[in-house]
C-alpha cells in the first residue's frame, strides 16, 4: 500500500465520523423546544413535528415485541400533564428520573390493530437522563 491510498483512506475514515457525529446534532437542532403541558394545550401545533421536552419519567417498562425487538415505553410528566414516550431498544432510565426527550409527537399513532394516542416516538431523536 502507498502513502497516497493510506490519506485517502484516512481522510474518507475521517469524513465518515464526521458525518456520524454530526447527526444528533442536526436532529436537535430541527426538533421544537416546548414542554409537555404545551403540547397538552395544542396538540395540533406539534403533531407529526420532532419535539424536545423535559420532564419525569414514569411507568417505565422495557419490553420485547413478537418479533423480538426490545423497545421501551413511559410516560414523561410535568405537573399534571402526561405524554407517552416510545423508543426501540433499552434506556437506561427509571422512573422518577428527570429526562430530556426528543422525537416525533403524534396525537394518533396506528400500528398494526394498535392505537396509540399523545405519543412521542424517541425513536429516530433521544431520551437521556438530566440532572
Amino acid at each position: 500500500m502507498n502513502f497516497s491510498h493510506l490519506k485517502t483512506r484516512w481522510i474518507v475514515i475521517v469524513s465518515v465520523i464526521s458525518c456520524l457525529l454530526l447527526i444528533p446534532v442536526l436532529v436537535n437542532a430541527q426538533a421544537i423546544k416546548t414542554s409537555v403541558a404545551d403540547i397538552v394545550s395544542n396538540p395540533d401545533k406539534y403533531d407529526g413535528k420532532m419535539v424536545s421536552v423535559e420532564g419525569i419519567a414514569g411507568s417505565v417498562k422495557e419490553k420485547v415485541s413478537k418479533k423480538g425487538n426490545a423497545y421501551t415505553t413511559f410516560k414523561i410528566s410535568n405537573e399534571s400533564n402526561f405524554l407517552s414516550v416510545f423508543s426501540f431498544g433499552k434506556l437506561s432510565i427509571n422512573d422518577g428520573d428527570s429526562v430530556r426527550v426528543m422525537g416525533k409527537y403524534q396525537q394518533t399513532k396506528q400500528v398494526g390493530r394498535y392505537t396509540f394516542h399523545n405519543e412521542i416516538d424517541a425513536s429516530g431523536g433521544s431520551v437521556e437522563k438530566i440532572k
